[in-house]
């Protein structure tokens, strides 16, 4: 059972950190023109098109397993339990809003961006900025789940 908290951990922590990764990455990201964005937006996502669904659903089904199988009852199974929820409206954040505007910014090219394109990037920013917050907290709380867990 502890190998099931580890890989929940290393997993989690890997996922929150390819969010704040894509943060720190993305930090100057005004300095770019139309074309370098979309260049670099249309690049990262085919990687991230390929890693994330795989990295995000193990993820979620290592946290749940974890919560329901090895999580001590009271707070460190209620810690784990918001950990998943988090995940799960992340996973509902990418597909209803993420996901479109990917779409969309995967369909431009240099001749057809539009007008616009700055506010389509600040709208990705502004959920990934939310995804990265409920990724964040995830982790925070499923950390402490394991940390109550193990010091009974």
């Amino acid at each position: 059972m502890e190998v099931l908290l580890g890989l929940s951990l290393a997993f989690i922590g890997i996922f929150a950190g390819i969010y704040v990764a894509t943060l720190i990455h993305d930090r100057r990201i005004a300095d770019l023109s139309a074309a370098q964005y979309v260049a670099m937006h249309q690049m990262r996502d085919k990687t991230f098109r390929r890693v994330m669904p795989v990295l995000g659903l193990t993820t979620v089904g290592l946290l749940v397993a974890s919560t329901a199988l090895v999580l001590a009852p009271g707070v460190p199974r209620l810690l784990g339990a918001a950990a998943c929820l988090l995940l799960l409206v992340d996973v509902a954040l990418t597909v209803t809003r993420q996901l479109p505007l990917n779409q969309q910014i995967q369909s431009w090219t240099e001749t057809t961006i539009p007008d616009d394109w700055r506010r389509v990037r600040d709208l990705w920013a502004l959920h990934h900025n939310v995804r990265t917050i409920l990724a964040g907290a995830s982790y925070v709380f499923f950390l402490a789940a394991v940390l109550l867990t193990t010091a009974r």
